[in-house]
């Protein structure tokens, strides 16, 4: 699946900028944002097969982020990254998979090409 867009959401800009080296390497299109409402909206004029976002516990909840992407698209895909090794129940329940930092760059790209061959599986059928 690669060319797919994907929507990195980190508020630390190194973070980002190693997304888009490592993911656009793997054949991915990627684009940044440093903040929850950044991403937003950036999803309201933008389409995305897939967002990896950071938890953001300074800002609105991470539940509520979720939510809100739910609500503009039910189906994306969203892989949560995490300092937690056990993030909460309710945010597991929202994420198509969680990757724990620090990850290793592969398991990052593994994760990216799982979540996407299942998501393209879903909505075949």
């Amino acid at each position: 699946m690669t060319g797919a867009r994907i929507l990195c959401v980190d508020d630390d800009p190194r973070i980002n900028e190693l997304n888009q080296i490592v993911l656009g390497r793997a054949g991915y299109e990627v684009t940044t944002a440093e903040s929850p409402s950044d991403a937003l909206n950036r999803l309201k004029t933008e389409a995305f097969d897939l967002v990896i976002t950071d938890l953001f516990p300074q800002s609105a909840s991470d539940s509520a982020f979720v939510a809100n992407l739910r609500r503009l698209d039910p189906q994306m895909p969203v892989i949560l990254v995490t300092g937690n090794h056990t993030p909460p129940p309710e945010i597991l329940r929202e994420a198509d998979a969680f990757v724990v930092k620090a990850y290793s760059l592969n398991a990052l790209t593994d994760s990216v090409r799982e979540v996407l061959i299942r998501n393209k599986l879903r909505r075949i059928g």
